[in-house]
């Protein structure tokens, strides 16, 4: 019930976060971005307005069905981009090792039941030296009054915005995974409650070696 009203009422409930700021820090983050990109958990195609044209082919993955279906309706209004929906179950990702130059993740990896899992995936598919693009909220580390509400809370949080948790420390978790920060923004996202305000966003980089 909660994840069908969730994925049809996903862009009403954000609109006021796009125009406050998400949608620049989209823009921002994507005009750059080329080659083979994969977009993992692209919801109902927030990014898709955003993506250059020297992406050669982007391939989106989303598990939910519900999303699926409102992604399905925008992406009739870009048929310009060469797009490919991959069949993802939210675990693996069935590409082979190194296939990617980018894999973009924005407001993703709160929802995802494993992180590391899907930060494991995510650098798999990546070539060598390639990026993972990511926009996240996250735990208020640094003003633990939030911190508490957001523990608090999280429980019902999660219930009502389909696994979305508030207190998940996703900079470390990326690090953790193997990947080198190249540029990291901390900021508060405008238009949403305060307990999800708290916010990351960047590049990173596969390194040459192994996990």
């Amino acid at each position: 019930m909660f994840s069908w009203l969730f994925a049809k009422y996903y862009d009403h409930i954000m609109a006021d976060a796009e125009q406050k700021g998400l949608q620049d820090w989209r823009k921002s983050l994507l005009e750059n971005v080329s080659g083979e990109v994969l977009e993992l958990g692209c919801g109902t195609g927030s990014n898709l307005a955003f993506y250059p044209a020297d992406v050669k082919h982007l391939v989106i993955a989303e598990p939910s069905r519900y999303m699926q279906q409102q992604l399905k309706i925008k992406l009739e209004q870009y048929k310009h981009l060469n797009v490919t929906i991959l069949d993802y179950d939210g675990n693996s990702i069935p590409v082979p090792d190194d296939s990617f130059d980018a894999v973009v993740s924005t407001l993703v990896l709160c929802t995802v039941g494993n992180p590391m899992n899907t930060l494991a995936e995510i650098y798999r598919v990546l070539k060598p030296q390639a990026k993972l693009i990511f926009i996240e909220h996250v735990a208020a580390v640094n003003n633990p009054k939030r911190l508490k509400w957001q523990k608090r809370l999280e429980p019902i949080w999660k219930m009502i915005g389909c696994g979305c948790h508030l207190t998940r420390q996703t900079e470390q978790l990326i690090i953790q995974a193997g990947f080198q920060l190249q540029e990291i923004t901390r900021e508060s996202m405008r238009g949403v409650p305060p307990i999800v305000r708290p916010s990351i966003r960047g590049i990173a980089i596969k390194r040459n070696e192994a996990v």
